[in-house]
């Protein structure tokens, strides 16, 4: 609904980019351009550091607990998880004590879990996990989505290697981009 007194604005452009993580298929379904990217919930808990000597200093990522552990200077940031629930980006109660109870057995003492925040938010994941970056079936419409947990990790490789294409050029990445 536009406010009163708004008016359209068409826009025009040589290249147009969707780049709309988990909603990109909800902005190009409509145009017959069906995206397998799906919203995964991803957790996280981020708590002040109590210890600085049990705190650890580095990122370190823990596969079998299938946990991410940053250092943000004096505060520690566990995330992991992943839940399928659409679009609903409401906390579970259950999935944030998993978490917390986990930092804890980790590394105790290291931080003050008693004041811990928690986040959630989609991660676009496909079947794959490989992202869709490129050409679309469209002339002038191209895919920067689908990253999944790896959005901060690809973004900047992803856009570069996008730009290239949509200029004529060959990425510099050896990747089948779509």
């Amino acid at each position: 609904m536009k406010p009163a007194g708004a008016r359209a604005l068409t826009m025009t452009a040589d290249a147009y980019v969707v780049a709309l993580a988990s909603y990109s298929p909800l902005l190009t379904g409509p145009i017959g351009l069906y995206l397998p990217v799906y919203p995964a919930k991803g957790y996280s808990l981020t708590v002040p550091v109590a210890d600085r000597s049990l705190a650890p200093s580095v990122s370190l990522t823990d596969d079998s607990a299938k946990v991410v552990i940053s250092r943000l200077g004096d505060r520690l940031r566990f995330a992991g998880t992943a839940e399928l629930s659409g679009y609903s980006t409401e906390l579970n109660p259950v999935r944030c004590e998993a978490i917390a109870r986990r930092a804890r057995e980790m590394f105790p003492g290291a931080a003050d879990y008693d004041r811990a925040t928690y986040w959630t938010g989609l991660r676009p994941s496909t079947p794959s996990n490989v992202p869709l970056v490129g050409r679309t079936k469209f002339p002038n419409l191209f895919l920067n989505t689908g990253h999944g947990t790896l959005g901060w990790t690809l973004a900047c490789g992803s856009g570069r290697a996008l730009a290239d294409i949509i200029s004529g050029k060959t990425p510099e990445v050896d990747f089948r981009f779509t």
